[in-house]
């Protein structure tokens, strides 16, 4: 699993993510003891079995000539490829306008044709759950004033996407538009950034949720802060850890994309 963030503000997007990659092993059927016997498990469980760093899901797309960034989180191979480089694939196939809308097609078709291929099937719905989450950001004709921000879901099989039953193989989760583009998404385990976002305690202030207000370092450290809050939970609950440093932290602009490694 992942954790990924994007922030919209007026100077521009920030945007952070872990860089761990977890490895699991699905459990669907045990044997009974005494008799060894199988047994299939009404709900399969996911055994992690191995760990690396520095996992790329964070990363530039430039399609003729203007910066996107993509955050992506969930899966981490399919067919046999990271995202990131199905990503930097279809970044050199795309032959469209540069705008958001037909890039963020582009790329959601290209997942759908990999998920495809990995299942050996033509029509996703008769194949096993699986599902990669992404963030696309730009911005709408180079106009800082008019930042773009989608968080969508590309997937397999027949699963319900925020309770709704939908069967198209993708499924927009968040976008920012008029008349307020400043907000934000974030991506993978949402629970823990949630958990402190949208807090219901009432003698601690809320969350900063005025983006309208807020510096483009600001969002940097938000997005840094709720990344790092993540895996500093994980770190110390009951749990094995699939999230975890050291974390990318990036910032888009019409002009430009910066992109560091903190915490490493």
């Amino acid at each position: 699993m992942s954790i990924a963030i994007a922030i919209a503000v007026p100077d521009g997007i920030a945007l952070a993510a872990d860089t761990q990659t977890t490895w699991s092993r699905t459990v669907d059927r045990v044997k009974e003891k005494g008799t060894g016997r199988e047994v299939f498990l009404e709900s399969p469980l996911l055994t992690p079995v191995g760990w690396s760093r520095m996992a790329r899901k964070l990363f530039k797309l430039t399609f003729g000539g203007r910066n996107f960034a993509v955050a992506t989180a969930g899966v981490a191979l399919i067919n046999k490829k990271t995202p990131y480089a199905i990503l930097k694939h279809l970044e050199t196939s795309y032959s469209g306008p540069p705008d958001f809308d037909p890039v963020l097609k582009h790329l959601l078709d290209g997942l759908k044709e990999q998920l495809r291929q990995h299942h050996g099937v033509g029509d996703l719905t008769q194949a096993p759950v699986l599902a990669i989450d992404i963030i696309l950001a730009g911005f709408a004709g180079q106009d800082v004033s008019k930042p773009i921000v989608a968080s969508s879901v590309v997937y397999s099989g027949q699963p319900a996407i925020s309770g709704v039953a939908t069967h198209t193989g993708d499924f927009r989760r968040w976008i920012n538009a008029d008349p307020n583009r400043y907000g934000g998404c974030w991506i993978g385990r949402t629970e823990f950034v949630s958990h402190i976002v949208n807090h219901k305690n009432p003698d601690l202030p809320p969350i900063s949720g005025q983006y309208e207000l807020m510096t483009l370092a600001d969002a940097v450290d938000y997005t840094t802060f709720l990344v790092r809050f993540t895996c500093d939970f994980q770190r110390f609950a009951i749990m094995v850890p699939d999230v975890g440093r050291p974390i990318l932290s990036a910032t888009l602009t019409p002009e430009d994309y910066t992109q560091t490694v903190v915490d490493a």
